[in-house]
């Protein structure tokens, strides 16, 4: 699970494991972040203190994670744990996409990290009704997947077990939805001075 993070790194990184101190610590610091990434894929607040418990109690139980990737960690083991308590809503959505396409070639390939970086911080900040009102289980769970995490378009079909032709459709959606709600600011601003 999660053989990215050891894959990744560089020699010159520090490879001192985390202790069950600094694990629970992590999860304290960060739990607004923890909680508001479990939120968005659960659409439910209690489901989404479970995620972040579990999280918490996985990383304790578990091997330990390296020291620099804690965060990292945190965010993942948490996200899954929100996939998995929320896994039956996420996987009926799939129907849904079904003899659908996605005629955006971008949106199969990552951001940027300073894209990225804007994308999570939107979310982070996002009125959840809107986010919940107008995408669907999957697509957020998608969403918060490729944002987060940087997962790939078959890591989210293998980790969400959603073919992965829904999973193209379904992130297409969701990433236009993004890309709308980030440039919907600036025009309700433009209209706004039109006015005046």
């Amino acid at each position: 699970m999660m053989s990215w993070f050891h894959g990744s790194a560089g020699a010159g990184d520090d490879r001192a494991v985390a202790s069950a101190a600094e694990i629970v610590a992590c999860f304290w610091n960060q739990r607004s972040i923890l909680h508001r990434l479990a939120f968005l894929i659960t659409a439910d607040q209690s489901t989404a203190e479970r995620a972040v418990s579990r999280a918490c109690e996985i990383s304790l139980q578990g091997s330990s994670p390296f020291r620099n990737w804690l965060l990292e960690w945190a965010k993942a083991v948490t996200i899954n744990a929100a996939i998995t308590l929320d896994g039956d809503a996420i996987r009926m959505c799939e129907v849904a996409y079904k003899d659908r396409n996605c005629p955006h070639v971008e949106h199969l390939s990552e951001d940027n990290n300073e894209r990225r970086e804007a994308n999570l911080g939107l979310l982070i900040r996002m009125d959840a009704r809107t986010f919940f009102t107008e995408l669907d289980a999957l697509c957020r769970a998608i969403l918060v997947l490729r944002i987060a995490l940087r997962s790939s378009i078959q890591d989210c079909s293998l980790r969400l077990n959603v073919s992965r032709p829904a999973v193209v459709v379904a992130s297409c959606h969701a990433m236009t939805w993004l890309d709308h709600s980030r440039v919907m600011p600036a025009h309700a601003e433009d209209n706004i001075s039109r006015r005046f």
